[in-house]
């Protein structure tokens, strides 16, 4: 038992944030952000009490190597930084909105308590922000410097199985009770499962269903992990219909994308590897997906099908046109006049008003505009080239590592001809799967704000983290 707990202990602990953030209305709703700093404690509590051992490896040594890799490692630093600034700019406010004659929207804020410092305008909004990316920063140390390469698969599994219980609460709410969250609290506009944003549980599910692809592959190419596929296959089925019970058009196509690709990829991945009965019946589980999911978008009157209609591929472009661009352009001027350190976390529908004419804002927020609906362009006016700058650092550091990792992964063996496979379907499903994940998200914050949700940036940036766990190396020879 204590072994299980010091191999897996940190993974679980990382996935609480996750399973915590999912069923806390996505991590989207400031109230139940309170138990986030407590599970970061939590874990780094057990990484510096419980740091990873390696054989004939003492605690203390293993502590030695543990706080050695912390300090070596640049993305630590990125890390503090990034806290740090947000930090700064939660305690340097708030500010008030006063009368000026002289503005050209006759309003403006009135200057932080300290001047040419980062700042933000509401205090407990910015303090949002903070708690988002202090998880963030605590999970990506903990996965790179204290999870064995075995818990960052246990991890992705822990993801998959808790998106399939979300998505069983999901159609249990719409069968009985789909105008109340949790079946007791009222909600005036469609939600589906714990999310009250349709397109936050759009963006999870189409992770999810990634992530599930990777680990269901995985375990039908190898006899080692055959005894996953049952419980995968049916966590795949959920996942992928609670994409389509969303109602997220951007996730229903990013979704079916994916899960063709997947499809592809998985009867040339499974044929060189398992007889043809285990390859139709991986085959089959899609199918039966794809012929579920088909029966409900055509019934007439279904929320799917009216969703599907609208979907209309010769004018994707308009999306970057009317509102949004009202707004893109509001958040690019708003960092035009706040380049450095922007105007604090959610900082953006403060100040959005006093760049447009009072009857356009007054139409956008009777719409729910209040957001740029592109998530790097509302990161870079709330938090300016400086904190947009951290964020980016971070993810480009995390893939540049994994991108450096993916060319030196070790090459298999083709147990049927005794010659080894090529690279490509050397590498484990498991990073295709991630960088499925990954891409989808990063178009789907184009034109939307997943980012927006903590347990989308969550496991996010945590699988992000995992990637190059998934590519084990070439054995060096040593010198004889």
């Amino acid at each position: 038992m204590i072994d299980l707990f010091l191999r897996y202990g940190v993974a679980i602990h990382v996935a609480l944030m996750v399973v915590y953030s999912s069923w806390a209305r996505g991590g989207s709703s400031p109230a139940y952000l309170w138990a986030i700093p407590w599970l970061c404690l939590g874990v780094a509590e057990i990484m510096l009490l419980m740091p990873p051992t390696r054989r004939t490896e003492s605690p203390q040594t293993a502590l030695k190597r543990f706080l050695k890799g912390l300090f070596l490692d640049p993305v630590t630093y990125i890390c503090i930084a990034l806290v740090g600034f947000l930090t700064v700019q939660w305690l340097n406010g708030p500010c008030e909105l006063v009368r000026e004659a002289s503005a050209p929207s006759g309003w403006e804020y009135t200057e932080p308590p300290w001047p040419s410092m980062p700042f933000c305008v509401n205090q407990p909004e910015a303090v949002q922000v903070l708690i988002w990316f202090l998880a963030v920063s605590v999970a990506v140390i903990a996965v790179r410097h204290a999870m064995r390469p075995s818990a960052r698969i246990f991890i992705l599994k822990l993801f998959v199985a808790n998106g399939a219980l979300l998505s069983i609460l999901g159609f249990a709410q719409i069968m009985t009770c789909p105008d109340k969250l949790f079946w007791y609290r009222p909600m005036e506009v469609y939600f589906f499962s714990t999310f009250g944003y349709p397109n936050h549980a759009g963006t999870f599910f189409v992770m999810m269903t990634a992530l599930n692809i990777g680990l269901l592959l995985r375990s039908l190419g190898d006899a080692d992990h055959r005894h996953d596929a049952g419980w995968l296959s049916v966590a795949f089925f959920l996942n992928a219909a609670a994409i389509y019970g969303s109602l997220c058009r951007a996730a229903i196509i990013l979704g079916s994308l994916i899960i063709v690709a997947g499809l592809i990829y998985g009867l040339i991945y499974l044929g060189a590897r398992v007889s043809k009965a285990k390859v139709l019946l991986a085959a089959a589980i899609v199918v039966a997906v794809a012929t579920c999911t088909a029966i409900v978008a055509v019934v007439p009157g279904s929320p799917l099908k009216k969703e599907i209609d609208t979907i209309d591929f010769s004018h994707l472009a308009s999306v970057y046109e009317g509102d949004r661009q009202e707004l893109a352009d509001a958040a690019i001027e708003i960092w035009k006049d706040n380049p450095w350190t922007g105007v604090g976390g959610w900082g953006f529908r403060r100040y959005v008003a006093l760049y447009m004419p009072m009857d356009r804002w007054d139409y956008l927020r009777e719409q729910g505009r209040a957001n740029v609906h592109n998530d790097a362009l509302q990161f870079l006016c709330e938090h300016g080239m400086i904190g947009f700058g951290l964020i980016v650092a971070l993810a480009l550091a995390l893939l540049v590592h994994a991108l450096i990792c993916l060319p030196r992964t070790r090459r298999e063996t083709d147990l049927r001809t005794g010659r080894p496979r090529p690279w490509f379907w050397s590498v484990s499903p498991c990073v295709w799967a991630v960088m499925a994940a990954l891409m989808a998200m990063a178009v789907h914050s184009t034109i939307d704000l997943p980012f927006r949700s903590l347990a989308n940036t969550l496991v996010w940036f945590i699988i992000l983290a995992c990637l190059p766990g998934y590519m084990p190396r070439e054995k060096k020879e040593t010198a004889k």
